[in-house]
């Protein structure tokens, strides 16, 4: 029975550690206690940490564990996913160990240093013609997010702490935007102080997208330890990008308020749909997802993300129009996730992050440094609520979509295997 139940927490941790929600985790450990014979499974599952108690008869056992580092790896929530969804007959400890072992071993980082680089780089770049910086500014953007994202990726392969290497990357991202600035001002060919503002887009690669969303919507399910936790960790990661952020600013002058663009134009709006597919993409390769993932997620945010844009050009406000492009993001996903045989929360979450407004949340900082209260509660408060209204625009996609998930109906663990497999392999 030992055996058993650390297999099966083997299994949540695994999932935990990729980065996907707690109601996830917990069916997967559900169908997988299920398999191996067990009467009951009760678990409170955290960001970094699962205790459980498995039910056999008249036996228990309490099993506690954790991981140091959260991450996000889409491949294997979907390799874990589509495991625990083929468990639809009995397993034995060795089975489900020599599969999770197989996970271990080939379901690893799939992108090389230099391309996730890239990646960043274009995401931010994308993230900058959205906010309409000039096309100069998003070049400089390019480099210096992909020269952030470089000491990101090669700090973290050597698994210093997540804080101070998001702190460093952010650091790094605006110096080199602003010294590629300075050049560029004494070669005479731009205005410096009308270049300062492009690098807050520059360091919108450390906003945790994925953690972020996941932790709103296990708070939409009353699953407060793993929503709680995992909001935490989330706003652990964007404070300390922020104050890294603010106090480069402080230094170098650097501000992040343009002046107004004007009205779009036709070339523009042609932009900004190729900026949502080229923008989600990277942030997709950043969470190692796989090609399929990266062509889907890409194509759902430049139909959603072009709506809101839409919306909010005919006066809807910012939070309205998130909301409203949120549940079309997982409306349109409930239908292509079984198809396309991916877990639908890895096609969901890239497509939105798109619309995180990351300038507002660091404009809030700076703002805190010079003192503008007005401006840095407007900034904060404005940016707040527009990451809780896509959260609750995904949120109400899943529940006109999801039954198991809208009446909250958990897995009888004592349900009678059969070997028709009772849950879609592509993940709910």
């Amino acid at each position: 029975m030992g055996r058993e139940a650390d297999a099966v927490l083997r299994l949540g941790l695994m999932m935990t550690a990729a980065g996907t929600g707690g109601y996830r985790v917990l069916r997967a450990m559900k169908r997988a206690a299920r398999s191996l014979g067990f009467d009951r499974l009760d678990a409170i599952v955290s960001v970094n940490t699962i205790t459980c108690t498995f039910h056999r008869g008249e036996m228990f056992r309490t099993v506690v564990a954790n991981h140091h580092e959260p991450a996000v790896d889409a491949s294997r929530i979907e390799a874990l996913e589509d495991l625990s969804h083929h468990m639809h007959r009995r397993f034995t400890v060795e089975e489900l160990n020599a599969e999770l072992d197989t996970v271990e071993r080939t379901v690893v980082k799939r992108w090389p240093r230099l391309l996730l680089s890239v990646a960043a780089g274009l995401a931010c770049a994308s993230f900058a013609v959205l906010n309409r910086y000039p096309v100069s500014e998003a070049a400089v953007v390019a480099v210096s997010a992909a020269c952030g994202q470089f000491l990101r990726v090669s700090l973290g392969k050597r698994h210093f702490n997540q804080l101070g290497t998001v702190a460093a990357a952010g650091s790094v991202a605006c110096l080199v935007y602003w010294a590629v600035a300075v050049a560029l001002g004494m070669t005479g060919h731009t205005d410096t102080t009308s270049f300062a503002a492009g690098y807050v887009a520059a360091v919108l690669f450390l906003i945790p997208g994925f953690p972020l969303f996941s932790a709103l919507l296990d708070l939409t399910r009353f699953d407060i330890t793993a929503g709680i936790s995992r909001l935490t960790y989330a706003l652990s990661v964007i404070v300390t990008a922020t104050i890294s952020v603010g106090m480069v600013s402080l230094v170098t002058g650097l501000n992040p308020l343009p002046a107004n663009p004007g009205p779009p134009s036709a070339v523009w709006w042609a932009a900004a749909a190729a900026a949502s597919f080229v923008g989600v993409a990277g942030f997709a390769l950043l969470f190692n997802c796989s090609r399929r993932m990266v062509l889907l997620g890409a194509s759902l945010a430049t139909v959603a993300n072009m709506l809101r844009l839409v919306l909010v050009a005919h006066d809807v406000p910012q939070h309205l129009a998130a909301f409203i492009a949120g549940v079309v993001i997982g409306v349109i996903a409930a239908f292509i996730h079984r198809a396309a045989r991916v877990p639908r929360i890895t096609v969901t979450v890239p497509a939105s992050v798109i619309m995180i407004p990351g300038v507002a949340m660091y404009t809030s900082m700076y703002a805190l440094n010079t003192g503008d209260m007005d401006l840095a509660l407007s900034a904060a408060a404005s940016a707040a609520l527009v990451v809780v209204s896509i959260a609750a625009g995904l949120a109400l996609a899943r529940m006109l979509t999801d039954p198991d998930w809208a009446y909250g109906r958990a897995i009888d663990l004592r349900k009678q295997l059969t070997d028709p497999i009772p849950d879609s392999a592509g993940g709910e």
